[in-house]
Order: C-alpha cells, then structure tokens, then sequence
C-alpha cells in the first residue's frame, strides 16, 4: 500500500484521515523546501505531484497545480501539515525544525479543512539547490532544493557555493581554492547563533554595507578581482558571484559592528570610543586594499545607530540596567532599533536598516555597477 487512500473523500466531502504512507522513510534534510521534501516521498512511492499534494486537502485557488520545486514552492495550512506529518511519521515539530516553509509564520492562515497554496513568488525565502554531496550522505540522489534567506548558500562541509542559476550546465561552485570563504561561513553561522536576533542584524547591514562597496568598482578592492579569478569560468558572471567575492569582508564586518554595537548599547561607549572605533575599522579596510572614501558608507550605518544618553532618573537606569546586554563577545545581543521584530524573518537583504541592495546605487554621483544590473526577485 502507497497511501493512495488519503485522497478519497469521505462523508460529506471531508477527506479520510490521514494514514502514514507504505514507504515513509525519507530523510529529513535541513533547510529543504516543502514542495522539494514532498516530491522525494511522492516519488519514493511513486506518486504523481498532482496527486499527491491531493492528499494534503484542498487547494485554495481552484486550478492550481504543484510545479517544478526549483521555481516555487508549496504551503501548508496547520491542517495539512498535519497529515503531512502522519504521511511520513515526523512530528510536526520535526518537519517544522527541518523545513522553513512549515514554521508556524509561514503557514497559510486560518483555521480548517486541510489546504494548500503554489504561489507564483515564495514569500520570505529564496530557492536554492542543495548540495549534491549533503543529498548523497542523506542516502537520496534526487536533486535537493532549499528555502533560505538569501540567492545563494553556503556548505561548509563540503566546501559549495549553492544558488539556483538556471543555464545549462550552472551547478554548485568549489570552494576548494576560496578556503576563506567557507571559513567565513563558520564564523556567520558562530556570531548568528550566539549572538542571536542582533547577530543576525548585524550580519544583514554588514552585507548591505559591503554591498555597495561592491556597486561602485572604485571601492572594490583587489582581492575580491583576484578571488574571481580564482573561480575560472563561474567567475565570469558577476551576478551570481558578487556575494561569494565579499563574503568574507562581510562577516568580518558584521563582527565589528556587533562589537559596536553590544558596546552602544550598554552606554558605555563615549563618542572619543567611537571615534577610536572608526579608526580601526578604517585600518582593517586599508588592510583590505579599499579606498579611504569606501569609510563614508559606513557613515550611513552609523546615522542609525547613534550613541544613546545616559538615562537621568533613577527608574530610566534601572530599566536601562534591565536592557543592556551582558558583557562577553559572543553573548545574547538584543535586536537593535531601528531593525524590527517583524524583518527578522525577511529575507537577508529586508534585514537590514540600511535602505539599498545589492546592484544599487547610493547616489547617481557614482559609477554604477557593471551594466547597472540588481540582484532582485526570488531566485
């Protein structure tokens, strides 16, 4: 038995309970997509797509049909994922913890029948495939796609560049000759975990900062030229490869606006600290090899994190006491304004305080980027 019968109806139009499915053993893979997921235990029981997200319920506009889960992906409602789960004998929790799509924030709303939605964009996250070589460990040879909260991923482990460009023969990119870049990614994930909401904040102005350093080839410094080099012909198209040229300058700039950042917040930072601050980092770009005007970005970050007063009654320094974070690098680090609760679970770019992307430009005084191109859209 397949399960086929979870899709007939019972009584009244109400579809069956759920029964778990003949072959349910599929591994669960971190970060995978709901419609990847679905189509691997679909496939493993020989299942047709149409069919077997019939199984989840209902679709919530009539005519819509699952498609390829490399250009979107599908949503459950609390329901469905429900019988999601009883399909493949996985908690709810273990589906929600491995697949993004499922979390409680990116299920479709309102409560009733099982239901399912194929919308045209994937709100919150970008598709990625996956890395072959993860997918093989997991003991699957389907080709894996991820939602993520950027056009591209990282595998430290196996040393791959992941995104879902879509010409002929535009796999995953080795990381074999860029190991700094997968250093980088170990130290993202480090600074993300610890640090917590204003970790993953001050990743997100870090990329948006160095972002535009890469909009304007005067700031660029030759490292990440050298990098390119490095890639052969993957390197060639700038599009795909600006966020794994400045991936590291990225991450370590998240780490000194972090230490800034924990600093500012706990008001002990004087504006001669600042200033000190300022230098130093102006020192490390001049170690990178970027110009001395590159420094006036940073500028704009720093207009949006101004120093904060010290409170003068009483009850504002106990509610300040209260709020600061602790002392210590890779401590809590509060989500800072002006970043919101509700932009943490955007996509990387939406993140960020500051207000351009990557392919934009700050002002029409500069040279804009090759071909004036922007990276946009759901990958």
């Amino acid at each position: 038995m397949t399960g086929r019968s979870t899709v007939r109806q019972g009584r009244a139009g109400r579809p069956r309970p759920a029964e778990r499915l003949g072959l349910w053993k599929v591994p669960l893979i971190a970060g995978e997509s709901t419609g990847s997921f679905a189509r691997r235990l679909a496939a493993l029981n020989g299942i047709p797509d149409r069919d077997f997200w019939l199984m989840f319920g209902r679709s919530v506009r009539p005519g819509r049909e699952p498609s390829e889960p490399r250009y979107g992906d599908g949503y459950l409602n609390t329901a469905a994922l429900e019988r999601l789960s009883v399909m493949c004998g996985r908690s709810v929790g273990e589906l929600q913890f491995a697949l993004p799509n499922t979390r409680p924030h990116r299920l479709l709303k309102g409560a009733g029948p099982p239901a399912w939605d194929w919308p045209w964009d994937t709100p919150g996250c970008f598709l990625v495939r996956g890395c072959e070589l993860c997918a093989r460990v997991q003991g699957t040879t389907d080709q894996v796609y991820l939602a993520v909260d950027a056009s591209w991923q990282v595998c430290a482990r196996h040393g791959r560049w992941l995104d879902n460009r879509r010409e002929p023969g535009a796999g995953t990119i080795r990381l074999a000759g860029l190991p700094e870049v997968v250093h980088a990614e170990r130290k993202r994930r480090v600074l993300e975990r610890r640090l917590g909401p204003g970790g993953r904040a001050m990743f997100a102005d870090a990329y948006a900062i160095t972002s535009c350093w890469w909009n304007v080839p005067v700031f660029n410094p030759a490292v990440w030229q050298a990098r390119r080099r490095l890639l052969g012909a993957a390197g060639r198209d700038e599009l795909r490869v600006a966020p794994l040229l400045f991936y590291p300058e990225a991450v370590a700039l998240a780490y000194e606006l972090a230490s800034r950042e924990r600093r500012r917040q706990r008001r002990t930072l004087s504006p001669g600290q600042d200033s000190a601050w300022l230098a130093g980092l102006a020192t490390l770009m001049d170690a990178w090899g970027m110009p001395a005007p590159a420094l006036d970005v940073v500028g704009a970050w720093l207009e949006r994190h101004t120093l904060l007063p010290q409170p003068r009654s009483r009850a504002a320094r106990e509610q300040a006491g209260r709020e600061r974070p602790a002392r210590g690098r890779y401590r809590r680090l509060p989500l800072p304004a002006p970043h919101k609760v509700t932009s943490q679970d955007a996509v990387l770019a939406e993140r960020s305080c500051l207000p351009w992307k990557l392919g934009e430009l700050v002002t029409n005084r500069l040279q804009p980027a090759p071909r004036g191109w922007y990276l946009g859209g759901r990958a």
